[in-house]
């Protein structure tokens, strides 16, 4: 009798060892976001290759990744690759711990769809191709919403580096069809992840940093140097095309950016505040450009997403 009520005692133990284990691991799980993204970043669905234009050049496709199916229409977010606009890929799952990945994977969660977008580099064209690449995605998004049940009037723009200079410009633009990928209709609200805001050859002049980033490759884009093609730069840089019909904007930019000088960021908000638009500006104390991998991702998603369900 002894020896059967130490058995049960130890089994008992067990049972509570194991009962303590799995909920500690289940606390963890709750209170420790995930830093990797899932496969197709969560989407019930991905449409991959569609091919949204045809140039001399070659086909430009996007890739489109959609939530569970509600009931109505899904709004859509439009992300555009960064990579100095001369290199760079679509693909966002590439790199599962990327903050673009775990961006867009809270994203679909929320319900809405993501495309990611092609646009020709300049390796084969100059300014404005790029910008007029992207708005002509947009707009066949939006003529084949209907396919996807997407919402073609809640639509979203959001860049990275050379992408957040392309959607900050179309966001700027968005009010004046005259002026190239201007006139994008439905747009609720523009994400500049550390975009370059202002090529012109005064900002050249004010921040050195700028220099060396010209000369590799704000030449690339224009076929000049700003100072040679001051009205060429201008008509390239969102801060100069700016007018108060501009959608809302979140700017995210590290504070140690290597590559643009937050100041252009500061800059941006700061002029379109001025204009009456709703510009929120999130600096992070010692990131670099691309802001990198790391806990601080997290709450950089958290801001994008609140931002896209208050607006999109």
């Amino acid at each position: 009798m002894a020896v059967t009520r130490r058995v049960l005692a130890a089994c008992l133990a067990l049972v509570a060892v194991v009962a303590a284990g799995c909920s500690r691991e289940s606390d963890a799980d709750e209170a420790r976001p995930s830093d990797v993204a899932t496969r197709d970043l969560g989407a019930a669905s991905v449409q991959r290759d569609l091919v949204y234009a045809e140039h001399d050049t070659g086909a430009l496709k996007l890739d489109l990744y959609l939530p569970e199916q509600r009931e109505t229409p899904t709004p859509l977010i439009v992300y555009v690759h960064g990579g100095g606009w001369d290199a760079g890929v679509r693909t966002l799952d590439a790199d599962s711990g990327a903050p673009e990945s775990l961006t867009a994977q809270r994203l679909l969660e929320r319900g809405y769809a993501v495309a990611t977008v092609d646009y020709r580099l300049t390796g084969v064209a100059q300014y404005p191709a790029q910008v007029v690449d992207v708005a002509d995605a947009v707009r066949w998004l939006q003529q084949h919403a209907g396919q996807w049940r997407l919402d073609a009037d809640r639509i979203g723009l959001w860049g990275a580096s050379a992408g957040g200079h392309l959607v900050s410009q179309l966001g700027a633009v968005a009010g004046d069809p005259e002026k190239p990928g201007g006139g994008l209709t439905g747009i609720r609200a523009v994400v500049d992840w550390f975009g370059p805001a202002d090529m012109s050859a005064e900002a050249q002049v004010a921040h050195p940093q700028m220099q060396e980033y010209a000369s590799r490759v704000v030449r690339q884009l224009l076929g000049c140097m700003p100072v040679e093609c001051p009205g060429k730069a201008e008509s390239a840089s969102p801060i100069k095309n700016i007018s108060g019909d501009e959608p809302p904007f979140l700017i995210q930019q590290g504070t140690a950016d290597s590559l643009v000088p937050i100041d252009q960021s500061l800059d941006l908000a700061r002029a379109l505040r001025r204009l009456g638009v709703s510009a929120e500006l999130h600096p992070y104390e010692g990131l670099d450009h691309g802001f990198g991998k790391g806990p601080h991702n997290t709450l950089i998603v958290d801001t994008v997403a609140a931002f896209v369900e208050t607006h999109v």
